[in-house]
């Protein structure tokens, strides 16, 4: 067995190789017949004694070398025996075919019986070493993946801002800037570093987009060491011309080709609902582990909602509540991000029948309205008030959350017997995702809500 394996080796001694083994082979063959000839000058290969003990040297040498010196040493001991029988040696006059035929077939057996077994443990020598082999890699792998993880939890501890956070924060900077002052103006360093966050990348520029779908060249803000922008950039032109996100392959950028047709590698532009372009994000260097489908997703989203942020104006901004422009304007966003890009929004409609409680019920239903959500208060046609209340970001399971919270509200200031029913509220919901579309929420708000086109607009 190999002296590297990982196994242990249980032979007694070492083995030679090579010309060694030949040699301890025949020197072992020749001192066993001298002994043989000296305890038995008769008989020096014992043939007739008790037991050969002679034949135990090719057995022991097919045993620790194999098959090959194992059948050499038999043959030697075999010429050895036509040689006494030649020399007139009266004893083999008569040539014991038995013990011929039974060291040949006895050595040949245990040579190749030996063989089998060294090839076996050679193969799994051999799968051992590559488990051995895998387990080191799947060790540094994991060694490299709890400090990504370690490194993970520090940048997440260290960064309580959600996306819904973001957003929220970005509007309440847009609350308090002085009348007159353009938004994209002052908040594009904070927009910049916004985006950064969730594209990590290293260098990029802000640049203004005017009414005619030109660039700016000079730009709003910028981080890293940016280079002028060239007035018939490419990868610009056409994320103009298709007001979508544009970014060069990642076959381009592993050959570092992409330079050839644009010095940027993502342009994004800020679009709001109603597909005007308010700015382009355009992006030089990105690490290659985040120019993913999901990274680029997620830019495209938050420069669609801080699109819709700046276009709104700052008489909306300061409103408590949100008006049925507001409201449909946040809803057309929420119906595009859950068609492009697969991210859901929720929707409830709480309608509260004619009662003792209703007024209460409905400021309960507004005050309870979190950061990112919009409400908007209607009479349906059937005569009652109703809220909608639109959850922007957030999944089913969310907006079940928002439903137990809110019976929990009720719980502590109704009792804990009242229930919606029981107060006349009734709550319809939808789930606004990629598969039903337009058509269905319209189908919800017009004919299940009892809502029209002239309260709210999709």
């Amino acid at each position: 067995m190999a002296t590297e394996s990982a196994h242990k080796d249980f032979v007694l001694a070492p083995r030679a190789s090579g010309q060694v083994s030949w040699i301890e082979t025949i020197l072992l063959s020749v001192v066993v017949i001298a002994l043989g000839y000296w305890l038995s000058p008769a008989d020096p290969l014992l043939v007739y004694g008790t037991f050969p003990w002679l034949i135990l040297a090719p057995l022991l040498l097919a045993v620790r070398y194999g098959f090959m010196r194992g059948l050499i040493s038999a043959l030697i001991l075999v010429a050895a025996l036509f040689a006494y029988r030649a020399s007139g040696l009266g004893l083999y006059a008569e040539l014991p075919a038995s013990f011929v035929v039974g060291v040949m077939i006895s050595t040949m057996l245990i040579g190749e019986f030996r063989d089998i077994w060294e090839r076996r443990v050679e193969r799994l020598d051999l799968a051992n070493e590559y488990r051995q082999l895998r387990l080191d890699e799947f060790t540094r792998a994991h060694y490299i993946l709890r400090i990504s993880h370690d490194r993970l939890e520090k940048r997440v501890a260290g960064n309580d801002q959600s996306l819904r956070s973001s957003l929220l924060g970005l509007r309440a900077k847009m609350r308090d800037l002085p009348r007159g002052e353009a938004a994209i103006s002052v908040l594009s360093e904070s927009i910049l570093t916004l985006l950064a966050q969730y594209g990590s990348f290293r260098v990029a520029s802000l640049h203004k987009v005017n009414a005619d779908h030109s660039v700016v060249l000079e730009p709003l803000s910028s981080m890293g060491e940016v280079r002028p922008m060239p007035a018939d950039d490419l990868l610009v032109r056409q994320c103009l011309k298709q007001g979508q996100l544009v970014s060069v392959r990642e076959e381009l950028m592993e050959r570092g080709e992409n330079r050839k047709f644009s010095q940027y590698q993502v342009c994004v532009p800020l679009k709001d609902t109603e597909d005007r372009i308010v700015a382009l994000l355009a992006v030089e260097q990105m690490p290659f582990f985040a120019f993913t489908q999901r990274v680029l997703s997620l830019l495209m989203i938050l420069c669609g909602h801080i699109a819709d942020l700046l276009q709104t104006d700052q008489q909306t901004l300061q409103l408590a509540d949100m008006d049925a422009q507001d409201f449909s304007k946040q809803l057309k966003r929420s119906l595009n991000d859950a068609v492009e890009h697969d991210l859901e929004a929720h929707m409830f409609a709480i309608e509260a029948s004619p009662g003792e409680h209703r007024d209460a019920l409905l400021r309960l239903v507004e005050d309870s309205r979190r950061g990112l959500d919009v409400q908007l208060r209607v009479d349906n046609e059937r005569g009652n008030p109703c809220v909608l209340v639109l959850l922007p970001l957030t999944s089913a399971d969310g907006g079940q959350g928002y439903l137990t919270r809110l019976n929990g509200i009720i719980h502590e200031r109704f009792g804990l017997d009242q229930s919606f029913e029981s107060l006349g509220i009734n709550i319809r919901e939808f789930d606004i995702s990629g598969q039903g579309g337009r058509e269905s929420l319209r189908r919800f708000l017009f004919n299940e809500c009892a809502i029209n086109d002239q309260q709210v607009a999709i």
